[in-house]
């Protein structure tokens, strides 16, 4: 199988091919705003050298939520991919792919629950519940905006079989033991594209006109300067 997903919902943009039972990646910062060099992503993973975009199967992108510019611009990138090859396009949650990070980084570690916490603005994150099922990762409730307030709830802090992922959970309104917090830990192409290969393995069809970005908040909402 050759897969190809990109991610760039936040400050940085990250690209992974899946190539036979092979993974190729790459990722570099850049600001919030900026607009990454799609080719030369492509590039970075063999795309036209080792490989050419008319070989792959089946397409990925991080659908969000994150960056409302980043995320549109990247959309659009990939559905022209998609429309352009006649090929499946999957859009992958980055909440759920922050998770899956968790889940493989973190295998020595005792969990069944996953909260995931990516800042967004305002004073505001974007949050998502996952649990952990014979290995599998099972969305727990709809993915949210959550004001501060909210996500410093002792009953959300107090489960003793959950860790906390993210940089939302980075403040120090939230009282969150060291061994139990992972704030380091953020989605990226690579777990983007190992969520989209099992989505492909189901055999459903995936049409790029039903790939689309989700924010989670309505777009024309105040935003702060770096945003």
């Amino acid at each position: 199988m050759k897969l190809l997903a990109i991610d760039s919902a936040g400050d940085s943009s990250s690209i992974a091919l899946i190539y036979e039972d092979e993974i190729l990646f790459f990722s570099q910062s850049h600001q919030r705003k900026e607009k990454p060099n799609w080719n030369k992503l492509l590039s970075c993973v063999g795309i036209n050298s080792k490989i050419k975009i008319s070989e792959i199967d089946c397409f990925a992108f991080g659908r969000g939520p994150g960056s409302y510019t980043g995320i549109r611009s990247l959309a659009s990138f990939m559905k022209g991919l998609s429309w352009s090859q006649k090929k499946p396009l999957i859009a992958i949650s980055n909440l759920k792919s922050a998770a899956l990070n968790a889940q493989l980084s973190l295998k020595e570690q005792a969990f069944k629950t996953i909260n995931v916490a990516l800042k967004s603005d305002l004073d505001e994150v974007y949050f998502s519940q996952y649990m952990l099922n014979d290995g599998h990762l099972d969305d727990e409730g709809d993915e949210k905006i959550m004001p501060y307030d909210s996500l410093a709830e002792p009953k959300l802090l107090s489960n003793p079989s959950a860790i906390y992922v993210g940089d939302g959970w980075d403040d120090e309104r939230i009282n969150i033991s060291d061994n139990k917090s992972y704030f380091n830990i953020d989605s990226n192409a690579n777990f983007i594209a190992q969520l989209a290969k099992l989505e492909f393995s189901s055999s459903k069809e995936f049409s790029p006109e039903d790939a689309n970005p989700v924010y989670l908040k309505e777009t024309n909402y105040k935003k702060i300067a770096n945003e």
